[in-house]
């Protein structure tokens, strides 16, 4: 009887694990659909922002301070 009893202790463990193999792939693809999600809204901001610097590049380049400062020279550090 020991033998039988092991082996369906052995079925039920197989069973659980099949389970949560398959809880973790519907995981899985939820982060794969988020992960295309977050790659898509971030080639529109990519997008957006090239926009913004063709768009000041058209007006004379980097963008001015009140200080008569650019952008540019702002980044590259104190002068």
């Amino acid at each position: 009887m020991s033998a039988l009893s092991d082996a369906l202790a052995a079925l039920k463990t197989v069973f659980l694990l099949e389970e949560r193999v398959t809880a973790q792939a519907r995981k899985v693809e939820r982060l794969a659909d988020q992960v295309a999600e977050m790659d898509r809204r971030l080639a529109r901001m990519e997008g957006q922002m090239q926009g913004f610097v063709a768009g000041a590049a058209a007006f004379g380049g980097a963008p001015r301070h009140t200080d008569g400062r650019t952008e540019v020279s702002r980044l590259a550090g104190p002068t």
